[in-house]
């Protein structure tokens, strides 16, 4: 059902201080915290002793303790001290909750899910240093896969949204138009871009706009917005369900200085495009649960988003990396949008 050995994103630093905080990834609960040093951890959001959820606690000594009896927890899961033992007595061997590998790094705070050891760091999110963010997160209600496809969609943002999106405004002024894009697979997923190159050998030069999707959640959007320059929209689609995920998001916010760190802005602001994506996406799960997705038809236009089911679906059964070279490498699209 998942893809478990590769980071996710738990939760965005800015929303981790002093306190503990709470964050599902794909079928776990976990507790984030800081201990003593600033530094990050995360673990089973379930207390050894009588199943509270330890980010109601508050971190003592550099553990997370549970709100309920005291007991409390180090960065690795194991029990390091319960209250109500005697002088002399020892936490029992085996008193512990899963710890699961943690790193901060580009805003986020990441967690491994899976049950081998990490292989590598979590994959450094592009140009992160070269420009300002704005920073929120949304919850849906439709499967992580509806999503990372809806943001690989060259054709819809002419019908989901009108009066936001480029798209759309190019569409009124212009008319449809019949197009031509670019569809290859990467190391870690594939990408989408227009103009496209004559050979698989070219090397994109200055794509009007580029979608890239990586293993195991992650789709960028890079464009140019003319006088504001360079623009990026970074979206991890984390799932926590069958049927619901949650959209961490970073939008570049102009380019930044040279000589110092990137600025990063949480907001809890709806934004008018991902809210017309939900509605949208939200209505067709309530289909896939009642009839599954055997009713669907596809046109020529939705080789990405179909190329990106069978990446994920490779990487949930542990088989991208053996047999990605079996997928296309590269295709090229006529559309009409």
């Amino acid at each position: 059902m998942y893809p478990r050995e590769h980071w996710f994103a738990a939760i965005a630093s800015l929303r981790l201080a002093e306190k503990p905080a709470a964050a599902r990834v794909l079928d776990h609960d976990i507790a984030v915290f800081r201990d003593a040093e600033g530094r990050s951890h995360a673990v089973q959001d379930r207390c050894a002793h009588r199943g509270v959820e330890l980010h109601l606690g508050e971190v003592k000594d550099g553990a997370l303790a549970c709100p309920y009896h005291g007991w409390r927890y180090g960065g690795d899961g194991h029990c390091v001290h319960i209250p109500s033992l005697t002088e002399g007595g020892e936490v029992a061997k085996g008193v512990a909750v899963r710890g699961f590998p943690c790193v901060e790094a580009d805003g986020y705070v990441w967690v491994w899910m899976g049950e081998d050891a990490p292989r590598e760091n979590p994959p450094a999110i592009a140009d992160f240093d070269r420009f300002n963010w704005v920073q929120g997160a949304l919850t849906l209600n439709c499967e992580a896969m509806a999503v990372i496809e809806n943001n690989l969609d060259w054709c819809h943002p002419v019908f989901a949204h009108p009066n936001t999106h480029g798209m759309y405004f190019m569409n009124q002024a212009m008319g449809f138009r019949d197009q031509t894009i670019e569809m290859r697979r990467t190391e870690r997923g594939l990408m989408v871009f227009q103009p496209p190159t004559t050979t698989e050998d070219e090397a994109p030069s200055d794509p009007f706009v580029t979608l890239t999707y990586d293993l195991p959640d992650r789709v960028t959007v890079s464009f140019n917005a003319g006088p504001q320059g360079p623009m990026r929209i970074v979206m991890h689609v984390v799932p926590t369900g069958p049927s619901t995920c949650r959209q961490e998001w970073l939008t570049s916010n102009g380019l930044a200085t040279p000589d110092s760190e990137p600025t990063l802005t949480w907001t809890e602001a709806p934004q008018p495009i991902f809210e017309q994506d939900r509605r949208l996406m939200e209505s067709a799960q309530l289909r896939f649960d009642a009839e599954g997705h055997g009713f669907e038809r596809s046109v020529e236009s939705d080789a990405p988003t179909l190329l990106a089911r069978r990446i994920y679906a490779l990487a949930c059964e542990g088989r991208w990396v053996l047999d990605r070279e079996r997928l296309p490498r590269r295709r090229v699209l006529n559309i009409r949008t």
